[in-house]
C-alpha cells in the first residue's frame, strides 16, 4: 500500500513539468514583483513558475540566431539535479534553485514553440541532460537540434 502511495505521489509531482502555462507563470512573476516581501512570500512552486516565465521570455530561436539566459546550462543542470533527487522536488529545493529549474523549462518550451513542436513531445529531462557543459547559445541550438528544427 505504501508503494502505491509513493508511486501515485511521484506521478503527480512529475505532472507539474508536463503542462506549461506561460500566462499563469508570468502572472505569478508580476505578483512577485509587486509583493512587499517578494522572496520571503514565495513558495517553491511559485519560484518555479517565475523561472518558467523568465526563461521563456529571455529565450529566442531562429535557424540563424539563438539567445537565452547566460545561466541556461546551470539552470538545466539544476533541473536535472532536482528531478533525479531522492527527495520530492519541494522538499530538497531552495527558492533560487527552483527558479533556475523553471528557467530551464521555460527556455526549452520557448524553443519547442518556435519549432512548432507539440507540448506532449517535449522530453524536458532528456533535453536538460544534453545541455551540460555548453554555453547559452550552444544550449539553445542543442535544444532546437533535439527537435530537428531548422
Amino acid at each position: 500500500m505504501l508503494r502505491l502511495f509513493i508511486t501515485i505521489s511521484l506521478f503527480f509531482l512529475s505532472i507539474s513539468v508536463a503542462a506549461m502555462d506561460i500566462e499563469s507563470a508570468c502572472k505569478e512573476r508580476d505578483e512577485q514583483k509587486k509583493a512587499l516581501l517578494s522572496n520571503m512570500s514565495t513558495s517553491i512552486s511559485e519560484a518555479l513558475l517565475v523561472g518558467q516565465c523568465t526563461g521563456y521570455h529571455q529565450t529566442s530561436y531562429t535557424e540563424y540566431r539563438a539567445s537565452s539566459l547566460e545561466e541556461l546550462p546551470q539552470a538545466c543542470s539544476e533541473f536535472v539535479e532536482q528531478k533525479e533527487a531522492l527527495l520530492p522536488f519541494d522538499m530538497s529545493t531552495t527558492l533560487s534553485e527552483a527558479m533556475l529549474a523553471g528557467m530551464c523549462l521555460g527556455a526549452i518550451y520557448k524553443v519547442a514553440e518556435s519549432c512548432e513542436i507539440e507540448e506532449y513531445q517535449i522530453k524536458y529531462l532528456y533535453i536538460a541532460k544534453n545541455i551540460k557543459g555548453l554555453n547559452e547559445r550552444q544550449s539553445v541550438f542543442r535544444i532546437a537540434e533535439h527537435f530537428d528544427c531548422r
